[in-house]
């Protein structure tokens, strides 16, 4: 086969925020079924950051089986080559990014998203908290998708 008529193989791409994490984690979540039947049907690569991280461990704090539960689903999702967790890139744009949104509660955890979803072009977002996503741009214009 020559370079040209190569198939090229899409691989899907989502970013993860810290809701989805916590309601897959937690079964006592509301969001819980809906979180475990999306990461089970997700193919693809997973994207977030080290602020997402952060919070889900702030989140799950109250827990500790929770809290590690989650870390140890990063870990494993990472290791296995479905996660990449991507440190904050640039302080400024989170900066830029929360001023914009100053009237929501976007906070760092969701400004590094944003700035990811910039960085990387994904749109698609396992969130729980959809109202914010559905406002929040991808560089002023490109709506988020959230499939959860």
């Amino acid at each position: 086969m020559s370079g040209n008529s190569r198939a090229r193989h899409f691989v899907a791409r989502a970013l993860v925020d810290t809701g989805a994490v916590v309601a897959l984690i937690n079964r006592a979540d509301r969001h819980h079924s809906a979180a475990a039947e999306w990461f089970q049907r997700f193919r693809g690569q997973l994207l977030t950051t080290e602020a997402v991280v952060t919070e889900t461990a702030y989140v799950l704090a109250a827990s500790q089986s929770h809290q590690r539960a989650a870390l140890t689903w990063f870990e494993r999702a990472r290791a296995a080559g479905l996660l990449t967790v991507e440190p904050v890139a640039d302080y400024a744009a989170l900066a830029r990014i929360i001023a914009q949104y100053a009237n929501l509660p976007c906070d760092y955890a969701d400004a590094s998203l944003i700035a990811l979803a910039e960085r990387s072009g994904v749109t698609a977002i396992a969130a729980i908290d959809q109202r914010d996503f559905s406002i929040y741009r991808v560089r002023g214009r490109r709506r988020f998708r959230v499939p959860l």
